[in-house]
């Protein structure tokens, strides 16, 4: 009976070490894999919201002062219909525009918004942060224009945008629209300048220029030529001096195929940017000038002997690097 005894206690022995231990491990294991992997879940999404919770944050500490504020300027927006323009947010400046919207509703911390016009959008808006813009006033001796928050709430329908909801915002404030700094051309020579039609973008490298720029202006008499007075990643502002003969179209939304040239004093050398820019506003200037705002809508590369456009969304990007390298 002891013999029998001993032996069923040697087979149960067994029996642990070859079946129960190995559950007991694989829990051993699985839990040691969820100790380390939740709080490295946890700490990436923080990471990955981490402006939208220091914006609630920020505005839940705020609210005591800024309530009134809020609540004011809230009721003024509705109440006026206000128009406002929605633009994506970006580090380098303003980004492009999502729509025009009412606000029709301030409830909860959101502003319910009605479309009105809606730019066609691809990317992922739900959480994105933006800058909304509207027509200056005046709020206790103040001048507001604008106020950046996050998108609460989206639905689009293919890349429709059906629906939009904001996030009211900390504070109210006057935003300048500039979405890019301007390079002052000290001295003419320092950027060159050759435009030609829109009309001839498909043959503009095999035909002479309609206006450009002069390397000795008091040599050039009363001819027709060109000057810039700044230049950006989005435009460039210029002068015709002593407009005359035949110009190319010059009216707001007409085109002109430009060829820029910049000079790099580290290099000692040109640097060349082709553009499709649009004419946005037109003046004149001292001495019968005609003086022209242009926004580049296009930036050309040469591809074999012919020009492919693409598409700027608000800058042309090795531009703005460059012209970011002279300001160093």
């Amino acid at each position: 009976m002891i013999e029998y005894l001993v032996q069923s206690d040697y087979l149960r022995e067994v029996q642990r070490t070859f079946g129960g231990a190995g559950k007991l491990d694989m829990l051993g294991v699985f839990s040691q894999i969820f100790m380390v992997a939740v709080p490295v879940i946890v700490i990436m999404a923080l990471w990955h919201y981490r402006n939208i919770l220091a914006f609630a944050l920020m505005r839940l500490v705020s609210y005591p002062f800024n309530a009134k504020t809020t609540k004011v300027i809230g009721n003024y927006l509705v109440s006026q219909g206000v128009m406002i323009e929605v633009c994506l947010y970006s580090s380098d400046g303003i980004g492009r525009t999502l729509c025009n919207v009412r606000v029709v509703g301030v409830e909860g911390g959101r502003m319910q918004l009605k479309l009105v016009n809606v730019n066609p959008a691809a990317v992922k808006l739900k959480n994105r942060r933006v800058v909304c813009f509207m027509k200056p006033f005046a709020y206790t001796g103040k001048r507001l224009n604008a106020f950046v928050t996050y998108i609460s709430h989206m639905e689009r329908k293919g890349i429709v945008l059906k629906e939009l909801s904001l996030l009211t915002p900390i504070r109210y404030k006057y935003i300048l629209r500039r979405r890019h700094t301007r390079q002052q051309v000290a001295r003419e020579g320092a950027v060159r300048v050759k435009a030609w039609s829109g009309r001839k973008v498909n043959t503009f490298w095999m035909i002479r220029p309609d206006l450009q720029t002069v390397n000795n202006p008091a040599r050039y008499g009363r001819n027709t030529r060109l000057a810039v007075e700044n230049i950006s990643a989005g435009g460039v502002r210029m002068f015709i001096i002593n407009p005359k003969g035949e110009l190319p179209p010059l009216q707001k939304g007409n085109q002109l195929v430009l060829r820029i040239s910049i000079w790099n004093p580290a290099v000692r050398k040109y640097v060349f940017f082709t553009a499709l820019g649009t004419i946005r506003s037109r003046f004149t200037a001292q001495g019968g000038a005609i003086g022209l705002g242009i926004q580049f809508a296009s930036e050309g590369e040469q591809v074999g002997r012919r020009f492919v456009w693409n598409t700027v969304q608000g800058e042309i990007k090795p531009l703005a690097k460059f012209l970011a390298q002279l300001d160093q």
